[in-house]
């Protein structure tokens, strides 16, 4: 029997806006609104071969359908299901990828739900749902994290158009500075400052400052240690106070938030050492034709693996952010490596 209520026009509205929604990324792959790598994943993501997008142009359909035959009873079931669905897909995006598309569908059901619940409730405390609250804190750790993704590392360097190497380094790290003083050999290397404690903040200040008047990044970290006065006399510079409330103007704030964003890059990545090296394709050297190291025999059997001379993929030396003296040249598989620290990886053939 039909229902005597009145139209209900904003869930009609909210189910049209949805269903427009999900027809346009259906079709269109919804790229315009992709800001995270979330998008790609849950696009052609099916369950018993029926897409997300299909599904969600379903509901929103069916939503449709019952609210011009005014029967918000069973839209708000229906949409109810369908947020307890959507809350389900938000905790695996919890634990994957955030995907913008799928939380604009979320936000549109959750509204949906609400104004019919909002139709239908007898009295205010019937407006009260389990349901939204627990959508509601997994949007917004779901969306935390799409702002996380889409935020940029911080480089004070000019970043090459095509970068293959991304480089995270501290300003006091040894085995960085050494690093740096070759990054000639990396032409298209982006190099991303990492603080590993309020020290390197300073540190990283005065080399930005190097570097935008124009000095290599070498240059630039050398001339960075000399910048800070008392910097060789207070390794902890936390025990000065122009130091340690320096890092409350805004500028400084600033800075940190950037440094955090690359070393939580850094973590995320599982790495807790420095430098960081990530490779984006197949590294120039893997694509050099491999030359037997000694001659070969015709009747001796064909290595499976070529040697390639002179590569060492081992580590060299690093840093862990220890304050101790010494401790990023000291690790005992440094100490105890019989190989040299070889030349560095031609990536200038990086493929794409």
């Amino acid at each position: 029997m039909r229902s005597q209520r009145q139209f209900p026009t904003s869930p009609f509205i909210l189910g049209l806006i949805g269903l427009s929604f999900c027809l346009w990324v259906q079709f269109s792959g919804g790229t315009a609104l992709c800001l995270t790598d979330g998008c790609a994943l849950f696009q052609d993501f099916s369950l018993a071969g029926v897409s997300l997008w299909t599904a969600g142009s379903a509901f929103f359909g069916l939503t449709l359908a019952l609210c011009a035959l005014r029967l918000p009873n069973a839209a708000r079931l229906l949409s109810g299901t369908a947020l307890a669905a959507d809350i389900l897909l938000m905790a695996v995006m919890s634990f994957t990828a955030p995907c913008a598309n799928c939380l604009i569908v979320g936000l549109l059901i959750a509204l949906t739900f609400f104004s019919l619940l909002r139709e239908t409730a007898l009295h205010k405390r019937a407006r009260r749902s389990l349901l939204l609250l627990a959508w509601a804190l997994l949007f917004t750790v779901n969306a935390g994290g799409i702002l996380r993704d889409a935020s940029e590392l911080w480089s004070p360097l000019p970043r090459p158009e095509q970068t293959s190497v991304q480089v995270f380094f501290s300003p006091s790290c040894r085995a960085c500075q050494t690093l740096a003083g070759r990054s000639s050999s990396l032409p298209d290397a982006a190099w991303f400052p990492v603080a590993e404690d309020s020290r390197d903040i300073w540190l990283i200040r005065a080399m930005a400052k190097r570097i935008a008047e124009g000095q290599t990044l070498a240059d630039a970290i050398a001339g960075a240690h000399t910048d800070i006065p008392g910097l060789a006399d207070a390794p902890d510079l936390m025990e000065l106070p122009d130091y340690r409330f320096g890092l409350l103007k805004p500028e400084m704030i600033l800075l940190q938030f950037r440094l955090w964003k690359n070393r939580a890059h850094v973590l995320a990545a599982g790495s807790d050492r420095l430098p960081f090296v990530e490779f984006r394709g197949l590294p120039a050297f893997l694509r050099e034709e491999a030359r037997p190291s000694a001659p070969r025999r015709e009747d001796s059997p064909r290595p499976e693996h070529a040697e390639v001379p002179g590569l060492d993929l081992g580590v060299a030396a690093f840093c862990g952010g220890e304050k101790q003296p010494g401790s990023c040249e000291d690790d005992n598989s440094v100490k105890n490596s019989p190989r040299q620290p070889s030349a560095l990886i031609d990536t200038s053939g990086m493929a794409q």
